[in-house]
């Protein structure tokens, strides 16, 4: 996996037993487009009780060609049983979470020329989309007020 390009660890909470029909559709879409590279994914809940559990993505029936796919590269595993407990942490009750090891194939080349010359990654943060439409909001608003009337 030399070629490997940057990997993100994405944690996606949902208000459900499991992440709806439709969001799997569009990580697979994304997926076949070859933007990104799922190499694992856990899937943990949380009871209305407290209670944690594990499932696994061929658990999931509209998952099934995802799951075949990660088990093929052989990746399984890379989010471990030891993670379940860190996410938890996070979990409000009565939700599913979807952590999905994520390798971004769009930045590979430029991720391999960057190691060629002994190049490494030293930060990566994740802005919420919240917190664009905020600044976005913000940004119109103060735009508006400077435009003369």
């Amino acid at each position: 996996m030399s070629t490997l390009g940057p990997v993100d660890l994405v944690i996606l909470s949902f208000p459900a037993d499991h992440p709806p029909d439709s969001f799997l559709a569009a990580v697979e879409h994304v997926e076949r487009r070859k933007d990104v590279r799922i190499l694992d994914a856990l899937v943990v809940t949380k009871s209305a009780e407290g209670r944690i559990g594990r499932m696994e993505l061929s658990d999931i029936e509209s998952l099934g060609d995802v799951a075949a796919d990660i088990a093929a590269r052989r990746t399984l595993g890379m989010v471990g049983v030891e993670d379940v407990d860190e996410i938890a942490v996070l979990m409000e009750p009565d939700t599913t979470v979807l952590a999905l090891l994520v390798e971004n194939v769009w930045a590979r080349e430029a991720a391999a020329e960057a190691r060629r010359h002994d190049g490494r990654l030293l930060a990566s943060v994740r802005i919420p989309h919240e917190q664009i439409a905020e600044v976005e909001a913000e940004l119109a608003g103060a735009a508006a007020a400077d435009t003369p009337t």
